[in-house]
Order: C-alpha cells, then sequence, then structure tokens
C-alpha cells in the first residue's frame, strides 16, 4: 500500500524541510530566511517536486487525486509566498 504512495514521498520532504529549517536556526548561520531567494526556495521547494512527481508519475491509483493534491499545494505556497512576503515587507516599513 505504501509502494510508489507520492503522498508519503510530499509529506516526507515537508518534514525533512521543517528540520532543516529548525537546524540552520539552531546552527544560526548567517544567513536569513525571509529575504529573498531562500525565501522564494523556502516557499516553493514542495511544489516543484509534486510537479515534478505528477508529471513522471507512471499509471498509478494515485494519479488523479495526487494531481489535486499537486494543484491544492501549488495554490497554497503562491497565497503563503505573497502574504509571508507583504508582512515581512510591512515588518521593515516599521522599522525604518
Amino acid at each position: 500500500m505504501m509502494k510508489n504512495n507520492p503522498f508519503l514521498t510530499v509529506f516526507l520532504l515537508f518534514c525533512i524541510q521543517v528540520l532543516l529549517i529548525k537546524y540552520l536556526d539552531y546552527v544560526d548561520i548567517e544567513v536569513k530566511i525571509g529575504e529573498g531567494l531562500s525565501f522564494a526556495f523556502v516557499c516553493f521547494l514542495i511544489p516543484v517536486v509534486s510537479i515534478f512527481l505528477t508529471m513522471f508519475i507512471g499509471e498509478s491509483r494515485y494519479k488523479k487525486s495526487f494531481k489535486y493534491f499537486t494543484i491544492f499545494i501549488v495554490i497554497i505556497s503562491i497565497l503563503g509566498f505573497i502574504a509571508l512576503s507583504f508582512l515581512a515587507a510591512l515588518g521593515r516599513s516599521f522599522n525604518h
């Protein structure tokens, strides 16, 4: 049942991304996640991987539902990117 399950792959990628962000915050590397290209990378990494999985997934019983799930993830990541960019710009404007 778990073999070739794209939902499990996306969930594990999300967990790895969260753990990586927490680790980078713990190590205190001089990279600010909320700025520029790194912020876009964090927001759109999993949707891009999900799109690639949708394109290269063969005949599977998960194909149609995973396609809808990918569309949902892309829409949520775009809305999240817009909202967080707005809030970051608002925070920077209050600092000046």
